[in-house]
């Protein structure tokens, strides 16, 4: 199962979910144009784009940027961009020589910092217009490959003509930050849009609420079950469990127990996971042990470690709507979206054609009727072919870019 080495050497982090960077004046003084002060020829291909060895290549916006040698992702070094007391954000812009077409990939880099902060990646193309892309970045980390996932437009972005691209994050006023970047990549995003539908924390609405709904539209779904849970009052019964794998589900893995992982030892959390894997192999479910859902939403390095060991991806709460998985270990998905947002997400999915994972940790209350009116939503959706709804092996097969 084991892809790739995601951990180097340095602390990471992620800043809360602020309002998007603004274009204006103050923070941005170029006619948006591609031909200003040409720096070199893009390359079109998607791939490794940046490994910030050379800082020439971008103009700071607002806050500094400088190398640092004591953290890299690859390379010897990574760029470090930091916000004093009195700054609000920082801000880091690289025009393309000429407009470049992204119309068929999204942007993918490795960020760590010393808060938690949630990075955008702006695109803007020739008449100004902008599309947004969002991650989170959780503090206490290594640099890490981060899939940033469509959060808003400014405008109709053109991305056959995107002219350059920003990296920023928002601070708390009067607090600093450092926000380290580094191997900056373009992805490849699916042909077509894809869906996953997750139900978390093994409970029993996932069978009792949502599979009748599944069935009716044809939908597959996984179930990450806390493995030393099933059979217990208010949670999926193996029987269960057998039923729903007969009608495609995928039944994953969220830990013996499914409680937090950070802060316990190497071996407690090596035991949680393996142990899972371990049940759901000697329980005919060895399909799903591939996938794992990080408990409480949380990680910490132990923990990225050891799902990068023994499993082909894990998910965990963020900004649905990536490309292509640069990390595997962290794909990012919506827990528990409102039916208004689960829509949005829909939307956005069909039109830029990403990949979008809905999570519902359980199914009472307001939660179930989002859940109902959003698969109706996504059933016309998927009628009309602007998407597909897929599983985990779909991703793992074929949306999992290898550099």
């Amino acid at each position: 199962m084991k892809r790739r080495a995601y951990l180097v050497t340095a602390a990471a982090a992620t800043l809360g979910g602020c309002s998007a960077p603004s274009d204006s004046s103050s923070s941005d003084d170029d006619g948006n144009t591609a031909t200003d002060d040409p720096q070199e020829t893009v390359d079109e291909e998607a791939g490794s784009f940046d490994q910030f060895d050379d800082l020439s290549m971008w103009e700071v916006m607002e806050g500094s940027l400088e190398l640092d040698t004591d953290r890299a992702y690859v390379g010897d070094q990574s760029g470090r961009m930091e916000a004093t007391e009195a700054e609000t954000r920082v801000m880091i812009k690289r025009r393309f020589d000429t407009p470049r077409d992204l119309s068929s990939e999204f942007p993918a880099l490795a960020l760590a910092s010393e808060q938690d902060v949630s990075p955008f990646v702006q695109l803007t193309d020739t008449g100004g217009n902008r599309l947004l892309l969002q991650t989170e970045v959780r503090s206490g980390l290594p640099l890490l490959h981060q899939n940033p996932s469509v959060v808003r437009t400014d405008g109709e972005p053109d991305l056959s003509e995107i002219v350059h691209v920003k990296i920023s994050a928002w601070v708390g006023e009067g607090d600093p930050a450092t926000v380290w970047c580094d191997d900056l990549h373009f992805v490849p995003r699916p042909e077509t849009g894809k869906v996953l539908i997750q139900f978390d924390d093994g409970t029993e609405t996932a069978y009792t609420r949502a599979r009748s709904t599944l069935s009716d539209h044809g939908f597959p779904a996984t179930a990450f079950v806390p493995t030393n849970y099933v059979g217990r009052e208010g949670y999926l019964s193996t029987d269960q469990l057998e039923t729903l794998s007969s009608e495609g589900w995928t039944i994953a893995s969220q830990g013996r127990t499914g409680s937090g992982l950070v802060g316990q030892s190497e071996s407690d959390q090596r035991r949680e996971i393996r142990g899972a894997i371990d049940w759901l192999e000697s329980n005919g479910f060895g399909d799903g042990a591939s996938y794992f859902a990080h408990p409480l939403n949380r990680y910490d390095e132990t923990t990225m470690t050891l799902v990068e060991e023994h499993h082909d991806l894990g998910f965990v709460g963020g900004y649905a709507g990536h490309a292509d998985l640069l990390n595997p270990a962290l794909a990012p998905r919506a827990v528990g979206p409102s039916a208004d947002e689960a829509k949005q997400l829909i939307d956005q999915t069909a039109q830029y054609r990403t990949i979008t994972t809905l999570s519902y940790p359980d199914l009472s209350g307001e939660t179930g009727a989002a859940f109902e009116e959003t698969m109706s939503y996504l059933a016309d959706a998927a009628s009309a072919g602007d998407l597909e709804v897929v599983g985990p092996d779909d991703i793992a097969s074929d949306h999992v870019y290898e550099p």
